[in-house]
Order: C-alpha cells, then structure tokens, then sequence
C-alpha cells in the first residue's frame, strides 16, 4: 500500500424515482442553466420531460444544447461554449451517457477561459476553474458521472484527447436505473467493457506488488460486470441489473481502485482512443479489441519487484471465470466480449493492414501527452498486430 490521495466531492442520489431530484440540486448553483443532450433519445423514453420539468419547477431557466455525438467532437464543444458564454449561463446540466457529460465538462470549463479549450486537452494550459456542473445519467459506462476526467476528439487532427482536474468533478449526479431500460443490446456491451477496462488498466500496470485490498474491489466488480451484463441484454427491464451495472461502473472510474497501488497507467485507452478518433469506434468496442492484442502481450512481461504478467493474468482468471492460467484468463476474455457482442479484431470494425499502421501512428503521436512515451508507432503496430 503506498501513499495516496483520495478526494471526490461528487454528490451521488441514486435510486428509482430520483430524476426529479435534479431541479432541487441545481437551484443550489443559480438559476439559469445550460441543458446539454445528445441527438434526442431522452425525449423519446421521457427523461427529457421529467428533468425540464424539475428544473423549471426550481426556478431553473434552462438554455438547450443537444447533438452531442457518442464521440464527442471539439467543433461542438466549441459551439456549446459560446453558447454558455452568450447567454451567461450559471452552471451546466449535462443529460446523457458518459459522450454527453464529458462534452459538458469541456463547456464548464470553456465557458471561463478566454483561452481555447483544446490547448488544455493538448495539456499547454492548466484548469483554473470551470462552470458549476450537474449530470443525470442516461447510459453507465465511463464513470465520469464522479470523476473529473473528460475526453475531446479533435476532428481536424484525429486526436482523441483527455484532460482530468479537480474543476471538473459534477457538484451532484442523478442515477435513476430505470433511465437505463432503453439501452440498447449494444450499447449494453460496450459499457460494460469500458467499465471493466477501468478496472483492468490500473490492476495491470500498477507500481506496488501488494494490494490486496485493491486487487479484491478490482475482481469482484469485475466479476460483477461480467455476470449482469447478459442479464441486461436479455431482460431490459429487469432493475435490478441495471441499478448494480450503474453503481459498478461508477465505482468503476471514481478514484478507488488505484488509490494505493503506485504509478499506474492507462494503454488500453490509449489505443482504443485512437481507434476511436480514426474511425469513430464505439469506445467499448475499441477496448475489447485492444485487451484482446495487449493482454498476450502483458503476459509475456517481468517487472521484477512489482509484477509478473503471467502470474498477475493467472490471479485476475481464477478470481474472475475461476479458471488457472493466463492463457485461459485470455482466452475467457475474449469469449466473454464475443459473447456479448463486442469485436476482438481489428477485421472486425473493418480495418486493414494499412489501417493499422495509421493508428499505431496516431497512438505514438498522442502517447507523450499520456505519459507513455514508451508507446512509439513501431512498438504499438507489433501490439496491434496481435488483434488482427
């Protein structure tokens, strides 16, 4: 266990029936609010009218700003920043999956900068402050309804960028299960392979060689993942499911997991981004094709000291599919990810040999502004040659 840090000052009200909670809380930061959504399901499955109706019950005006793409692009971030800019806006309330509350984050803090918002996803400037934010969760996956992370595809250069600041955490976040209901079987799947990747990337590269405490929250969360996420594809409307999905994802990506491991990294986003910004991958999808190439890899590693890949794959297995080996860890990974319906190969979203080289390019372009300088094209092209 080394020394950490841990801070999350994100309200959490969870729970059936708690959409109309979101008014009472955003009153408490003015009352005049940017209401930022995707391209309209919300107000096909009613959670646009029961939030509007709450907010303008607080005394909320609320100023609309929907489109958000389920990559979200800095061409719109930048329009919805003017936007609150324009209007004057006194906080932002983000309606949505994990695509909509990042592009919200990016607005709160555009919104008080004179300078561009990509030159701090580009990490030349550093976050003084930000707008205040509030989420209602559509859709679980990313976790960034309790984090301060948030990530930005810049169309024009094909850079898929993340920024993290304290600035950015929601001041509160509504998770009402039943908003979940219409998730789709796919979006159900990628979801639950993003909050399951979370998990994984910190567990796999982390500094310390004992951590307990964090490899258990890691596996059975995982573990948990694992055994709801067909549950839901099949049923639903089973609530149940979805409120543990929901909670699991969040718990996910909030800062506990890694809180005493060390140093840690995240490739496995760092890959699948780029597959994302060069051809508009679900990110679900692009992180099951890149453990599926990365985890061989991983287990032909040593760290003396830390960690044995090979041993490290073998305890992750046997706590999570109960079986001994890293081969089987792999193996069972991969049969999960088919068996819910997220790709494993490169073929599988339609990328050729020359399509790989691209994004081994734009990995080891991008990989300074990660902390992974060690990720040069070259190195990530051998990787991804494993997900073919």
């Amino acid at each position: 266990m080394l020394n950490f840090t841990f801070h999350n000052p994100t309200k959490i009200v969870f729970g059936q029936g708690t959409l109309n909670q979101i008014g009472s809380e955003a009153a408490l930061y003015g009352k005049k609010a940017l209401y930022i959504y995707g391209k309209g399901s919300i107000k096909k499955n009613g959670v646009y009218d029961q939030t509007a109706a709450s907010l303008k019950a607080a005394g909320v005006e609320l100023i609309e700003f929907e489109g958000v793409k389920a990559n979200p692009i800095l061409s719109h971030t930048r329009e919805g920043i003017a936007l609150a800019k324009r209007e004057k806006v006194d906080m932002i309330v983000a309606v949505g999956g994990g695509s909509v509350i990042d592009e919200a984050k990016g607005i709160a803090a555009g919104a008080v900068m004179e300078t561009d918002i990509w030159e701090f996803y580009a990490r030349r400037h550093k976050l003084q402050s930000a707008l205040p934010l509030l989420a209602v969760l559509t859709l679980a996956a990313t976790g960034t309804e309790m984090n301060g992370g948030t990530v930005i595809t810049n169309e024009e250069t094909k850079e898929k960028l993340g920024i993290s600041s304290p600035y950015l955490y929601p001041k509160a976040s509504i998770m009402d299960p039943t908003t979940l209901i219409s998730v789709p079987a796919d979006q159900t799947a990628y979801g639950a392979v993003d909050a399951a990747t979370h998990l994984l990337e910190s567990y796999f590269t982390q500094e310390s060689n004992y951590t307990p405490i964090q490899d258990r929250y890691v596996e059975g969360i995982v573990r948990t993942i694992i055994e709801i996420t067909e549950t839901q594809q099949k049923n639903p409307n089973d609530l149940t499911a979805r409120a543990t999905f929901m909670w699991a994802a969040t718990l996910a990506w909030n800062g506990l997991a890694p809180a005493g491991v060390g140093k840690w990294s995240t490739p496995n986003h760092l890959i699948g981004h780029s597959m994302s910004a060069l051809h508009d991958t679900a990110h679900g999808a692009s992180l099951s094709i890149s453990l599926s190439g990365w985890m061989p890899w991983y287990a032909e590693q040593r760290n003396p000291g830390h960690w044995d890949g090979t041993d490290r794959l073998a305890q992750l297995g046997k706590a999570v599919f109960d079986v001994s080996t890293a081969e089987e860890t792999i193996d069972a990974f991969r049969h999960w990810f088919r068996s819910i319906g997220s790709p494993t190969t490169l073929s599988d979203i339609g990328v050729d040999d020359a399509g790989l080289v691209k994004i081994a390019e734009n990995i080891g372009h991008c990989a300074p502004l990660w902390g992974l300088p060690e990720y040069t094209a070259p190195f990530c092209e051998a990787i991804l040659r494993r997900c073919r």
